[in-house]
Order: C-alpha cells, then sequence, then structure tokens
C-alpha cells in the first residue's frame, strides 16, 4: 500500500485509471467498509488500481479549528488499519484553504481525473464535497458523464433500525456501551500509540503498567476495560487491562491510557503499541489509597481472567 500527500502536477501515478472512494472514514466502520470492498471489487475485476482518497485534517477539523467532535481514528490508526487490507493506494491531500474554495467541477477536475485518473468512484448516499458542500451524489454522477467514470452510491448500513455512523459510534462510546460501538466499527474500536514512561506506580503495587502517548485526544471511553495488545515488532498479541481516565486516587488532573498486560515482562519503551477494547468491567473510582487500589485492580485481573476465559 503506497500513501500520497502532496502531489505534483506531473505525477502519473495510474496510466490505466483507478477505482476511488472518498469520504473521511472516520473509524473506518461497516458502512466504511461497505464503500472500500466496492471499490476493491471493481479494481480488482477491470485491472486497476483501487484508492482511498480522504483528507487531513478533515473538513470538520478544519472548519471547527480543531474543536470538532473526538475523532475515532488519527491518520495513524487509519493507515495501520488499511495496511492489513487489499487497497493499493490512499491518497490524503491537505484540505486547506485551497480545497475548501474548490468548486464541484474543480475538484473533479483537478483530484478524481488529473492526479488519480478515476474510471470509477464510490461514496455514501449522502456525499457531498467542494465549495459550501454545493456537489451532491447527483452532481458527481453528472460530471462523470463528461468525464466518463462512473459512480456508485452506496446506501447507508443499518444495525437494529438505526444508521451505522461515526457519530453513532461516538454516541456509543460515550455512553460507555463498547459492545454495541465494537458492533458498528466491524471490530474492535482500537486506539494506536507509542509507550512512554509514566510514574511507575503501578509497578510499586504489583500491577506494572505501559503507559500509552495519546497526544491529547480526546478518547470518549472512562474506566476499565478487557484489550487486546499489538506491540509493533512483536506478532503475538497479549491480553490485558486498560484503564483509561484522570487517576483519581493519586490525583492525576491529565487524561492517562495505561495497560497492564497479563503475564508479561518485556521492556517495549519508544514502541507503538495498538489497543483493542473488547469488554468494559467498570467505571473510575478514587480508592482511599494505594492498598485499596491495588485490591480492586486484583478483582479487575480475576474477572479479565473470567473474559478471556469465555472469549478465547
Amino acid at each position: 500500500m503506497k500513501i500520497a500527500r502532496n502531489i505534483n502536477s506531473e505525477w502519473n501515478e495510474f496510466p490505466t485509471g483507478s477505482s476511488v472512494c472518498i469520504g473521511v472514514f472516520d473509524g473506518i466502520h461497516l458502512g466504511h467498509q461497505e464503500l472500500i470492498k466496492r471499490t476493491i471489487g471493481y479494481a480488482n475485476e477491470n485491472k486497476i488500481s483501487s484508492v482511498l482518497f480522504t483528507f487531513e485534517p478533515s473538513p470538520s477539523d478544519y472548519f471547527s479549528k480543531g474543536k470538532s467532535q473526538s475523532r475515532l481514528t488519527s491518520l495513524d490508526e487509519k493507515y495501520d488499519y488499511l495496511s492489513s487490507g487489499q487497497i493499493d493506494f490512499i491518497y490524503c491531500p491537505p484540505f486547506d484553504q485551497e480545497m475548501e474554495n474548490l468548486s464541484p467541477l474543480q475538484f473533479v477536475n483537478q483530484h478524481l481525473i488529473r492526479k488519480l485518473n478515476a474510471k470509477h468512484v464510490v461514496v455514501g448516499e449522502d456525499f457531498h464535497f467542494a465549495k459550501d458542500r454545493s456537489g451532491t451524489v447527483e452532481t458527481l454522477i453528472e460530471l462523470g458523464h463528461e468525464y466518463r467514470f462512473t459512480v456508485d452510491p452506496v446506501k447507508f448500513i443499518r444495525q437494529k433500525d438505526k444508521k451505522i455512523s461515526s457519530t453513532n459510534i461516538r454516541q456509543s462510546l460515550m455512553d460507555q456501551d463498547i459492545q454495541n460501538a465494537n458492533q458498528m466499527l466491524g471490530r474492535h474500536y482500537s486506539v494506536l500509540g507509542e509507550v512512554i514512561k509514566g510514574n511507575q506506580i503501578g509497578r510499586t503495587i504489583g500491577y506494572p503498567t505501559a503507559n500509552i502517548d495519546i497526544d491529547e485526544r480526546d478518547i470518549l471511553l472512562r474506566g476499565v476495560f478487557c484489550v487486546k495488545a499489538i506491540i509493533e515488532g512483536d506478532e503475538d498479541e497479549y491480553k490485558g487491562l486498560a484503564n483509561i481516565g484522570f487517576k483519581p486516587t493519586i490525583n492525576g488532573t491529565a487524561l492517562t491510557l495505561e495497560v497492564h498486560l497479563l503475564n508479561f515482562d518485556k521492556d517495549i519503551y519508544g514502541s507503538n503499541m495498538r489497543i483493542d477494547f473488547m469488554h468494559r468491567i467498570r467505571g473510575e473510582k478514587k480508592f482511599n489509597g494505594l492498598e485499596e487500589l491495588s485490591a480492586q485492580i486484583n478483582k479487575d485481573s480475576k474477572k479479565a481472567d473470567e473474559f478471556f476465559a469465555a472469549n478465547q
């Protein structure tokens, strides 16, 4: 899989054409996965390249100056997820003032035609693009007739009569309903970050933790969770407990993500770790000292063992 952010005018990566899906793809949920599946299917049938066309920052982040809703996936997390799939290329130009002011015709001409040589474009049924969101699916179909590419508008996927969307997944995470969020994602909700040094209090009470650099991200989950962890450069998956919160027992003020890996004793400082959230054990609590905290973690570990035994 190749990735391109800024492309010059002489770039010619797709001489025979490409099949392109367009969107923000925050979370890469089941609806997004359907777009990607159709994009790859058309590309394989017609022996052309498959391209995922997304934006960084996202349009909502750009217009809200970074104060939009919490993102389900960072750009690195999108790359991490897509690298295990069959997409040939990620095209991720910056969403900036120039992009903001493109008309629908300019957007199609500059990006879909000149840069990607698109022969087929896959979008969601509510897709909007270009200045003031003036471009619609119908606009794209009309321009497709002119520039000789086909358009595949994909209907929403619903679950329990509810549209699968990034917004609804965010709401499930805010409600601490990790099971529902995972069902809409079609996979485990995950966070990717570097293992950094913390205050090492966990080690003093017999539960060493890997502290994950979440880079000021507003992660919506709170509490203690059963997780699987994948460490960069390590082929194994590790079971563990993760705590997301403000560490009230030691009067913490910053949001932290700590992971205690079961039956694990390796130096992994500086490594990237992906944490997959599987099950919520409890909410965050303030304890009357470290001894009480240690006793609770022991109870949490037993519940985690029961969960993993039942979910091999």
